[in-house]
């Protein structure tokens, strides 16, 4: 049996193959979205979300993390070779993420990962509440105010209005995988409703940008609710490897790794 750093460098190595031969077909189709972009896509916004929780969980310093994580959002940015708001997606994926998951490490609620052969947890570390669901709804609502509002100020308007859009989707369907496949619960049933509900998440950009069936191909209206539901499920699978090297998402009331 491999050991945990093993298991985690393969995964790692894993990811980093897999963006590369998917960037190297995508540039190589003659397609206008040929299903290596697609994929390419997915992998890089679940990418850009696991990061985001390397960079609020990790036990490397803060100072290092912080450096770290915009190189790395750079690299991904570069594997897809996009516009620049492209690199605000993925940016407004991972720093989000970050920021609540560093919140949460220094609240009372001392979220943390903690290896469940070498000690028990004092309780599940990452729970929703109806409050939680409450203010998520609000803050997802105002960011899709702003979006609205960006469309009638802003020269860039139509991608701002893209980023106001997805960047709270994307937020939302990691912090979700997050939690369905790291809480001590059973995480197939949390996964059993997560998943699906990602590719409904996905949906809502397509409605909300006006996308019309007789502006495209109706097939392009699941593009992206597809590349979302993808991206959680790359996510996912991921969190369960980790999962089976014993780590879980715990509250505590002494910080850790």
């Amino acid at each position: 049996m491999f050991s945990t750093k093993v298991k985690i460098g393969l995964l790692l190595a894993g990811h980093i193959v897999a963006g590369l031969l998917l960037a190297w077909t995508a540039r190589l189709a003659t397609t206008p979205f040929p299903i290596s972009k697609f994929g390419l896509f997915a992998l890089v916004f679940a990418e850009a979300g696991m990061l985001g929780m390397w960079g609020g969980l990790s036990a490397m310093r803060l100072v290092l993390r912080l450096l770290a994580v915009p190189l790395a959002i750079l690299y991904l940015w570069k594997l897809v070779v996009a516009e620049l708001v492209v690199l605000l997606l993925i940016a407004l994926t991972a720093v989000p993420i970050l920021v609540v998951l560093v919140v949460l490490r220094h609240s009372r609620r001392r979220l943390r990962l903690a290896h469940l052969e070498n000690e028990s947890p004092a309780s599940e570390g990452f729970q929703f509440s109806i409050s939680h669901l409450l203010i998520a709804t609000a803050i997802v609502a105002t960011l899709l105010g702003v979006g609205r509002g960006v469309r009638t100020i802003s020269s860039w308007q139509e991608n701002m209005l893209v980023v106001a859009v997805f960047s709270p989707c994307f937020v939302m369907v990691e912090l979700a995988a997050l939690w369905a496949a790291l809480g001590l619960g059973r995480p197939l049933p949390r996964l059993a409703v997560v998943l699906p509900t990602a590719f409904v998440v996905g949906a809502i950009p397509v409605f909300y940008l006006g996308i019309r069936a007789t502006d495209m191909p109706i097939w392009q209206l699941f593009i992206w609710p597809s590349i979302m539901g993808l991206q959680t499920i790359v996510t996912a699978a991921t969190l369960l490897a980790f999962r089976s090297c014993g780590y879980r998402l715990v509250r505590s009331t002494t910080d850790g790794p």
